[in-house]
């Protein structure tokens, strides 16, 4: 905890080398590149154990227990969770809280531990320049979960976005897979923060496009004029879920993205922003419904 005592900002560095960031599609991972602002955490002290770690854009870096998808596979388990970027609840939301423990001799070197004990874990795919995940993981083992902290100097963090207003429902804002290209040091760039990219843009609302799946899970394509939509102000899932069960006067389905072939529940929260999204409805009682995890 020592570490963060006298740091306002930092860098994590990790076992591999590269950088814990948030890139600027909400995603969580982890890159070499050194200098983005996405690679810079405002360190809040949350009681004498705890900080809680807020990226460029004001959300917070948080645990889910949902299994993470490696490499798209959906290899993951409960013991290897997804990481993403969120609003605490409330000021005890221990999802959002990391103890930070000193690792081995190293002086700047630590782990941090989420809720049940587990490590936060930067890891490559298969791809690594495509697939770099991380995760927090049960068990895992300290070196390959340790982080070494670099303080940034006020004068080249950029200051966080306003926190999320109070009364999110669902804390999560996204579980977009990260997409970071491996950067040699000889290319990095140094990258200038400008006021218009700090403050934050005002809410609008977006477009939302949904369609019901077939028993066998198959969707119609855009083309095809099944799909139906609306505008929708907001991020919260509760109440996108209230305004289509209102456009479709049914309340037995499940909200759905697409990845691939395959559909996913939506657990999370709309990501920030206006752009417009697509959503599947699965019905309980159809079959492709017993399949989904």
């Amino acid at each position: 905890m020592e570490l963060f005592k006298n740091a306002r900002s930092v860098r994590l560095k990790s076992h591999l080398g590269t950088y814990l960031c948030a890139p600027d599609d909400g995603a969580v991972s982890h890159g070499y590149r050194r200098n983005p602002r996405g690679a810079v955490w405002a360190v809040e002290p949350a009681g004498e154990d705890c900080v809680r770690l807020q990226g460029h854009k004001g959300l917070y870096l948080g645990a889910t227990e949902l299994p993470a998808d490696l490499d798209s596979g959906g290899r993951g388990t409960r013991s290897c969770c997804r990481v993403v970027l969120g609003s605490p609840s409330c000021p005890n939301d221990n999802a959002f809280l990391w103890s930070p423990l000193r690792e081995g001799k190293t002086k700047n070197l630590l782990t941090l531990s989420g809720p049940y004990g587990r490590l936060l874990r930067a890891r490559f795919g298969r791809r690594p320049s495509k697939d770099n995940a991380v995760t927090v993981d049960l068990g895992a083992d300290p070196e390959e979960s340790s982080w070494e902290v670099e303080v940034v100097a006020m004068a080249n963090a950029a200051p966080p976005l306003a926190r999320a207003p109070p009364g999110v429902l669902a804390r999560f804002h996204s579980t977009k897979e990260a997409k970071g290209n491996k950067v040699s040091p000889e290319e990095e760039e140094e990258e200038e923060w400008s006021e218009e990219e700090v403050l934050p843009k005002p809410s609008a609302a977006r477009r939302i496009l949904y369609n019901t799946a077939r028993d066998d899970g198959g969707v119609d394509g855009l083309e095809e004029g099944t799909w139906k939509d609306f505008m929708f102000d907001g991020q919260s899932l509760v109440a996108l879920r209230r305004r289509l069960e209102e456009e479709t006067r049914r309340t037995d389905f499940v909200v759905c993205r697409r990845m691939g072939a395959r559909l996913f529940p939506v657990v999370l929260d709309l990501p920030p922003g206006n752009k417009g999204m697509e959503f599947i409805l699965v019905l309980q009682s159809s079959r492709v419904a017993n399949g989904l995890v």
